[in-house]
């Protein structure tokens, strides 16, 4: 064990152990981290709602209390560990919102309903989704659909990648290689990719 990991699990432990400074310097390490991977998981309706500082905020105050859950020793095990509450955080909020939206919507219908049949068509266009809308949904499918045929190791570095924003260090440590193997198996996973998507494209034309 080289010299960081052993001080990662020093942190870790003194952290578990009730030391709040090492659980301060944890989660100011962390932090950077958690912020990346929130502004790539939240959209951005989402984000006028509530602010990643706060999924952030939020996901640290819900560690410190589970703390000593966390069965792991390094800091990969630990960010993955954080992810898991972060990601449960945004979908919590994202349902809360949405929510509510949907039913201010179902409001408006009701609403229009008893205004008279003028009304309907202006709420029809409001509501219809536009055909790039439709377009773009469907290259999102494409995609999601190919990346789950990718081996799992590539398709979880493609979304520690692309869509989590980690940088090679850090998905390095989550997936216990060397930084210049993430890229590499990230480069890997990129071409696989792009060749099931073009693959795709064939078949439907």
């Amino acid at each position: 064990m080289d010299s960081a990991a052993s001080d990662w699990q020093s942190k870790i432990a003194a952290a578990q152990g009730g030391d709040r400074e090492a659980l301060g310097e944890i989660f100011r390490v962390l932090r950077t981290s958690l912020q990346g991977m929130a502004n790539g998981q939240m959209d951005a309706q989402l984000q006028v709602k509530v602010s990643t500082s706060d999924i952030v905020q939020e996901t640290l105050i819900e560690a410190y209390r589970g703390l000593e859950t966390f069965q792991g020793t390094s800091r990969g095990e630990l960010l993955a560990w954080l992810h898991g509450i972060l990601t449960h955080r945004i979908l919590t909020a994202n349902r809360r919102f949405r929510g509510a939206a949907k039913r201010n919507l179902e409001c408006e219908r009701s609403l229009t309903r008893s205004e008279g049949s003028q009304s309907l068509p202006l709420l029809a266009h409001e509501l219809s989704s536009p055909s790039q809308h439709a377009a773009a949904n469907e290259e999102l499918a494409q995609l999601e659909i190919a990346l789950r045929q990718l081996p799992a190791r590539q398709e979880q570095v493609i979304r520690l990648r692309n869509e989590l924003r980690l940088s090679f260090a850090e998905i390095a440590e989550m997936l216990d290689c060397s930084t210049d193997a993430a890229q590499k198996l990230w480069s890997r996973a990129i071409s696989q990719l792009a060749r099931k998507l073009n693959a795709h494209a064939k078949d439907r034309g």
